[in-house]
């Protein structure tokens, strides 16, 4: 793990980047860029989110470049779980003045779950796919600096799904829970999460139909709009 003393970096550059991603590829292309564009940056890079933590703990960039698919550890698998959870708790911890962010993700339909926490975001906070052009990229790295939000089409707020129902679909699909182990873990009653399921069907125009099993629809069109893995 890298030990960062704050004191080694006072004045001398004119923003500090920390960019977080554990691909070599993107990072060959990424960093330059951001080299090019801004020459008076420092410019940190961590490749798991233990290594990212520690470096934001101790200093205070102006702008956090985060792939979402991240590994937890060192040498461990990469996730997007590990990179929503992460973004979740920057948003929430960190003391103002709140940093910068850009997700960079070949996959950014996850931060669909985050779309409310963004809107009132006290920094600036963008997202774009991998697969778009650097000048993308650096373009939105000037909004974020700006203290901007810009979210593509398909993360954009989708207030018809509550935060209890992405609950139920991340507890049913993603960590395998029956209909009775996701009453005791949300602490609720039978009746609300038949109205949860209900209302999550609704929200997908799923028919009600005997030929099909709704709960596996309902599990399709929730990885398709990203809100589970």
């Amino acid at each position: 793990m890298n030990t960062v003393n704050p004191q080694q970096y006072p004045q001398q550059y004119s923003y500090l980047f920390l960019v977080v991603d554990d691909h070599e590829a993107i990072l060959k292309g990424t960093l330059p860029a951001l080299k090019s564009q801004y020459p008076a940056a420092k410019i940190l890079t961590a490749k798991d989110r233990q290594t990212a933590e520690q470096l934001l703990s101790q200093l205070s960039p102006d702008l956090v470049l985060i792939d979402l698919s991240l590994p937890k550890q060192p040498g461990m698998p990469a996730s997007s779980e590990v990179g929503i959870q992460w973004l979740e708790s920057i948003m929430r911890s960190c003391t103002p003045p709140k940093p910068n962010i850009l997700v960079l993700s070949t996959n950014i339909k996850p931060l669909v779950r985050l779309t409310a926490m963004i809107n009132t975001y006290e920094g600036g906070f963008a997202a774009m796919d991998k697969t778009r052009s650097i000048q993308e990229m650096l373009r939105l790295t000037e909004l974020a600096l700006r203290g901007s939000i810009s979210l593509p089409l398909e993360v954009r707020s989708r207030p018809e799904f509550d935060s209890k129902w992405i609950e139920v679909l991340i507890l049913k699909f993603q960590e395998g829970l029956s209909d009775r182990a996701i009453r005791d873990r949300m602490g609720i009653a039978e009746r609300t999460l038949r109205n949860y399921w209900i209302r999550i069907q609704d929200a997908f125009e799923i028919p009600d139909d005997p030929d099909i099993d709704i709960r596996i629809y309902i599990e399709l069109e929730a990885r398709r709009a990203g809100l589970i893995n």
